[in-house]
């Protein structure tokens, strides 16, 4: 029960009388001289419908003058309950003199005969005070009698009657403090509410309510939000002293960028102190300050030695490694000091020592430790956005682009010694579905692998040589299952093979219907095909962005990862044993471009960044391997990490098809899901109206029925929740009668675990 049930029974029991002596009151009389329950008149009239109000006239609100109040009474059929006529500004003693009697009360002055009154015991007005603490007619609270507790009171009449009165009696005394609570609970919240927009907090706030909680706000904190304004809490705030503090922790703590946003522009307003040794860490100005003086030292690193660069970037993260944990990082206004991190594990993985003196050591040193300095780099420059790119791209080329040559200086001279591996084939068995994922470098692959398992998914991570040159059109058709129907020919030009029993270069076409001769399901978009079977699917564009952005291409991995992890999920849950990801190729990401060689045109039938095939009558003064397709045509290659300059000025960040680890190492994902040791498989389904029956050819416990647009995705349920399989092996599920009558689906049998055990496609109602 709260204050205003109370006050409505006590209200109610007004118009008790001896009904063998008393006539019924017409009306309850309830004066309030001094209109102390007057701000609470919405509350009470809610509650209270035969409640009426002496004031100006207002029939809708049950309001109107004397004569009105009068004339209404004659209306109140018997049996009705008799009306509360509430009299603000009215007192009770001024009934008793009808020569002082306001003339325009004077219709109703005779009501005080045919009444009843609601006063206190004594005839005076009841005021919110007298009604808690009086132990006759009132709750027999004890309150506190001090003005700072009244005037919350009176002020906070409307909280007040919303109050539970078992909790206001478990206090031994109400203070002021106690009234405030039932406004504010979070002073700290709701202060920082209003810094962050005062205008519309102070508009949708009771004139009341505003003044309580601003000399509260004084009372604690010291400040006055009317004369002061934002610009001073904020200071406050910064500063955290005193009880500020608990405020900066709960901003620390709750602050986002759509929580408290405009918060943080009123503290960029606030000049950091002037002291030395001073903690600044509030103070949004000096963080800019930081981020600037960080950000024109990344840039300074491009000039410096590598070793130099290594020296001073670690000397930077001591100084600017604690603002990761300043709340502004949070807000992501500390993007340089964010950086710093990727950048010193860059400098760690470049400081070590190129590893390997053979083809197989070298591919190991990469696979364990080298690809950090990849992963490193492409983390560093995801963060390269807007004012911020040039620095971290001049700090990334710094230390990554020498360790870039070493490692593929290394590599050639093992391949000089033990010529370029011959790829091996990957496999592709019954029950497996080989997804291509285009420029799968090993970094992104560990990246992908990553996110499988801790999505529960098995995964075995193998590395491969790729087909040299590494382009697409050498080797793509080199991972697929046709790999053996292929060779050189006229294709070399493009480094495109041709198909050994034709002659012809191998097209988009024709590798399909090799695939489908060779019994391997080709899958396009988001289709699943026969688990039973063999399958190929063709996923991802991170080259095809990669040619186009440069660098904006480290921006671009994370939603592509993404999207490969559900392609995973989707065949996995679709019945395939495994889904094995491979790729064509990796690259080289460099900021600002790779170092240029120079080969004119004239001397190539074909020339592309990181490859070429020299005329038959030219001579280059360049490295050379066989191409994968045909040991006889020589594909020549810059040395190291440059590029071919095939227009002037050209400053490609992104290139492939030369010889690199990056390029030419690539990851193997053979990812299997952990089945539950059950089975089940669907049996006969039927529809009854938006009813789906099936049965259940399993004995498992525990299975369910769900009906889904997707059968990889839960969020595409059709129904509240799956249905469980019955101990008789048949489930019923029955689709809300939204609009979805006639639409595609699949029923879905899941294991207890979720996973998917079966699927069938069906339509919603029934199939036509």
């Amino acid at each position: 029960m709260n204050v205003l049930d109370a006050l409505a029974a006590r209200l109610a029991s007004a118009t008790a009388h001896n009904h063998a002596t008393e006539h019924a009151p017409v009306a309850v009389l309830w004066t309030d001289g001094d209109r102390k329950w007057e701000p609470a008149l919405s509350a009470l009239r809610a509650r209270l419908p035969n409640l009426w109000t002496l004031g100006e006239y207002d029939p809708a609100a049950n309001q109107g003058p004397a004569a009105w109040v009068k004339w209404r009474l004659g209306s109140v059929a018997a049996g009705d309950p008799a009306p509360v006529i509430y009299l603000p500004g009215v007192r009770r003693l001024q009934f008793r003199s009808l020569e002082d009697f306001p003339e325009a009360y004077k219709p109703i002055a005779e009501l005080q005969f045919r009444g009843t009154w609601w006063t206190q015991q004594n005839g005076k007005d009841w005021t919110p005070l007298a009604f808690l603490t009086s132990k006759k007619g009132g709750l027999g609270l004890s309150v506190a009698e001090d003005q700072a507790t009244v005037t919350a009171l009176e002020r906070l009449v409307v909280r007040v009657l919303d109050a539970d009165v078992a909790e206001l009696k478990k206090p031994s005394r109400l203070e002021a403090e106690h009234f405030v609570a039932l406004l504010t609970d979070d002073l700290e919240g709701d202060l920082l509410d209003w810094l962050d927009d005062p205008e519309g907090v102070r508009k949708g706030c009771p004139d009341d309510e505003w003044t309580v909680f601003r000399d509260f706000v004084r009372q604690r904190l010291d400040v006055d939000l009317d004369r002061d304004g934002a610009i001073v809490v904020a200071e406050r705030l910064a500063a955290r002293s005193g009880g500020w503090a608990k405020v900066w922790k709960r901003y620390a703590d709750a602050v986002s960028e759509t929580n408290y946003a405009r918060v943080h522009l009123a503290l960029e307003k606030v000049r950091p102190p002037q002291v030395m040794f001073a903690d600044q860490s509030t103070y949004p100005a000096h963080n800019e300050q930081q981020e600037q003086a960080l950000r024109k030292a990344l840039t300074d690193l491009g000039e410096l030695p590598e070793a130099k660069a290594r020296e001073k970037l670690r000397a930077l993260e001591a100084e600017h490694a604690p603002r990761r944990g300043w709340v502004w990082a949070k807000l992501g206004k500390a993007r340089m000091a964010a950086v710093l991190q990727h950048l010193v594990a860059l400098a760690d993985a470049t400081e070590a020592p190129v590893g390997g003196g053979t083809r197989d050591t070298l591919a190991g040193w990469y696979a364990e430790a080298g690809y950090k300095a990849d992963a490193a780099a492409l983390s560093a420059l995801a963060l390269a956005e807007h004012a911020d790119g040039a620095a971290i791209q001049a700090a990334v080329r710094a230390l990554y682009l020498p360790w870039l040559q070493r490692a593929a200086d290394r590599l050639a001279d093992v391949v000089k010694v033990e010529g370029y591996p011959a790829p091996d084939a990957v496999p592709v068995e019954d029950g497996t579905c080989l997804l291509f994922a285009d420029g799968l470098r090993w970094d992104v692959g560990a990246a992908l692998a990553a996110r499988l398992v801790a999505a529960g998914r098995r995964v075995a991570q193998d590395g491969r040589w790729v087909a040299f040159p590494p382009v697409t059109g050498t080797s793509k058709p080199d991972v697929s299952p046709i790999r053996d129907q292929l060779g050189g020919g006229s294709g070399a030009g493009t480094f495109n093979p041709s198909v050994k029993a034709t002659g012809k270069v191998l097209d988009s076409a024709t590798f399909g219907k090799l695939m489908a001769a060779a019994g391997v399901q080709v899958l396009g978009g988001n289709d699943t095909g026969d688990p039973s079977g063999r399958a190929w699917t063709e996923f991802g564009d991170i080259d095809k962005y990669g040619h186009k952005h440069g660098c904006k291409t480290a921006r671009h991995v994370e939603d592509q990862l993404r999207e490969l992890e559900q392609r995973v999920a989707e065949l996995l849950d679709a019945g395939w044993k495994q889904v094995r990801v491979t790729t064509d190729h990796g690259w080289l990401l460099v900021p600002g471009g790779l170092p240029s060689t120079s080969l004119p045109g004239w001397l190539t039938d074909a020339r592309w960044q990181r490859c070429a095939l020299a005329k038959a009558t030219s001579q280059v003064d360049l490295p050379a391997l066989p191409w994968a397709w045909d040991p006889h045509v020589s594909v020549a290659y810059p040395p190291g990490v440059d590029a071919f300059s095939i227009q002037t000025g050209n400053s490609r960040e992104y290139a492939h098809g030369g010889l690199t680890l990056q390029e030419c190492y690539t990851p193997v994902l053979t990812v299997t899901l952990d089945r539950p040791a059950v089975d089940g498989k669907l049996g006969d389904l039927k529809w009854v109206g938006l009813r789906c029956k099936v049965t259940v050819q399993t004995t498992a416990a525990g299975l369910r029925l769900d009906l889904r647009a997707k059968v990889a995705d839960a969020s595409s349920s059709l129904l509240d929740a799956p249905k469980a399989v019955g101990a008789d092996g048949t489930a019923s599920a029955l689709v809300p009668d939204d609009g979805k009558e006639g639409t595609a689906a699949f029923a879905v049998l899941l294991a207890p675990d979720g996973s998917v055990l079966d699927k069938r496609p069906t339509t919603i109602g029934g199939d036509a």
